[in-house]
């Protein structure tokens, strides 16, 4: 028991020791800084007065410190958290502002969750299709309903174009004016349109200005069908010219 007591007023003793040694060499080191002259004489003395100290104001001076540091904490802690709900405050005034996109009226184009479509992440359903399969030789149009049902359809050929001219951008044009004129005659109510393009044929872009040029169609949408092969059956042989 004794010895227990022994040991821990030792390491009391050196613990205090050691803190006066290390706030004498704080003081030497500025005084060293400001008085140039009185280096040693100052030095020294505060170091006697550092240990000759009561342990009571060693004490006090921890306390107070320990008082200053946890004043300093509290008010990092409040400061952050202050941040914190501005931050949030901010967040939900910026999304109070932009609620216009998840209303109805615009189709709840921003929303994730609702009533409302979803912008660019769902297909937007079509009155009515309209397919153009545009190969090298020839120009094939294909209107159908949103079920996928044909309508009407008209082709390069079928517009009076023969052989090699079926496959050029004057026959995919009047392809589709022949095709609108079908359209009218048949009375058919076209709300929205959704365009599905396949190949690469030089009717493609012709077949589409004409429908911007000669009607008022709503083209909701406009979609590339082409089949791209990953390594599938093997293409034919080149020919020989």
């Amino acid at each position: 028991m004794l010895s227990t007591i022994f040991r821990q007023s030792l390491r009391a003793v050196s613990a205090r020791q050691l803190q006066g040694t290390s706030i004498a060499r704080s003081y030497a080191s500025d005084s060293s800084s400001s008085n140039n002259n009185n280096n040693k004489s100052e030095g020294t003395e505060a170091l006697m007065n550092i240990l000759n100290s009561s342990p009571q104001k060693s004490e006090a001076n921890s306390n107070s410190n320990r008082t200053s540091f946890k004043s300093s904490s509290a008010e990092l802690i409040m400061d952050t958290l202050n941040k914190a709900t501005d931050r949030q405050n901010a967040n939900r005034s910026a999304q109070g502002n932009n609620s216009f996109l998840n209303s109805k009226l615009f189709g709840g184009l921003g929303s994730s969750s609702g009533s409302g479509r979803h912008f660019l992440s769902e297909p937007q359903t079509a009155s009515h299709n309209l397919h153009i399969h545009a190969s090298m030789n020839n120009t094939i149009l294909t209107l159908t309903d949103s079920a996928g049902d044909p309508i009407t359809t008209q082709s390069a050929g079928s517009a009076g174009f023969k052989k090699s001219a079926r496959s050029g951008p004057e026959a995919g044009y009047q392809a589709m004016v022949k095709l609108i004129e079908k359209v009218e005659e048949k009375n058919v109510n076209i709300l929205s349109l959704h365009v599905l393009m396949k190949g690469f044929g030089p009717g493609r872009d012709s077949a589409f200005k004409a429908i911007r040029a000669k009607t008022n169609w709503d083209i909701k949408r406009i979609s590339d069908t082409t089949p791209i092969p990953f390594n599938g059956c093997r293409p034919p042989k080149a020919r020989r010219l």
